[in-house]
């Protein structure tokens, strides 16, 4: 993926989402948020993003705050690049909680 592409962003939130969510208990929880807030900066970083100042903002324009937003949107940028070449079927996964 290209650095500072929409989808790094994307896939950042969803980490995040998913330790919050689902991440209770488990035994490497600090370290997957950590790393899930390091790939969101990374992000954040390559587009140009003031990560002192402008952070929280970008987030909120990004709609990265939004999982109704942004696992849909996940999901049709992972189509696009897989497009019919899945492994499986990616109708029985729900990224929701």
């Amino acid at each position: 993926m290209p650095q500072g592409d929409e989808l790094e962003a994307l896939l950042g939130a969803t980490a995040m989402f998913f330790c919050n969510c689902r991440g209770e208990g488990h035994p490497q929880l600090e370290e997957l948020q950590k790393r899930s807030i390091e790939m969101i900066l990374g992000a954040a970083g390559r587009q140009g993003v003031d990560i002192e100042e402008g952070l929280e903002a970008w987030f909120t324009q990004q709609r990265l705050n939004d999982p109704e937003y942004f696992l849909p949107r996940l999901n049709q940028r992972l189509e696009e690049i897989v497009g019919d070449g899945w492994l499986f079927d990616p109708s029985q996964i729900s990224m929701g909680e």
